[in-house]
């Protein structure tokens, strides 16, 4: 089938998150909950021409659960550092469809394990004012995610594709 766009790998993203912060309910349905993300790094693929890579500064998930429970909607906002010392802010919208497995990890059980690809996507969005990296914001992205559960936390995995 001709004109459907095509993925090109661009970079991983793994972001360790600290607990949920319960803001409560919303006026509109739902909830929502605060994630901060005390530490991330994104590094290109290999052939990604220049080569990026970047650490988080500061950010953080504002998550809004749906009333049924089933899903959650993501709004991440950071400022990242590439190694070569520019700024850029890296935001992305996503959706979670909530599994067992997720609500374990979300909750703190103790049984939490890592859990595959295919619940969590996203669709990430450069902003600089770099002129080496102003090119990132003329592209579309799409991600997907999973939670790591590690003997220091969870993390976020993200494989990030460049729309092409």
């Amino acid at each position: 089938m001709s004109g459907f766009p095509s993925l090109k790998p661009f970079a991983t993203c793994l972001a360790s998150i600290d607990p949920g912060i319960p803001i409560g309910p919303l006026s509109s349905g739902g909830s929502q909950i605060f994630v901060n993300v005390p530490s991330a790094t994104i590094k290109s693929e290999p052939g990604v021409s220049p080569s990026f890579n970047a650490s988080i500064v500061m950010g953080g998930d504002w998550i809004h659960a749906d009333p049924d429970g089933k899903h959650m909607r993501l709004d991440v906002r950071t400022v990242i550092k590439t190694d070569d010392g520019e700024h850029l802010t890296y935001v992305y919208n996503g959706i979670i469809n909530v599994t067992e497995g997720i609500t374990k990890i979300l909750s703190g059980a103790p049984d939490a394990k890592t859990v595959d690809f295919g619940d969590v996507f996203a669709t990430p969005k450069f902003i600089t004012g770099s002129e080496k990296y102003k090119y990132l914001e003329n592209c579309v992205f799409v991600a997907g995610g999973r939670f790591v559960v590690t003997d220091s936390g969870v993390q976020v995995e993200y494989k990030i594709s460049q729309v092409v």
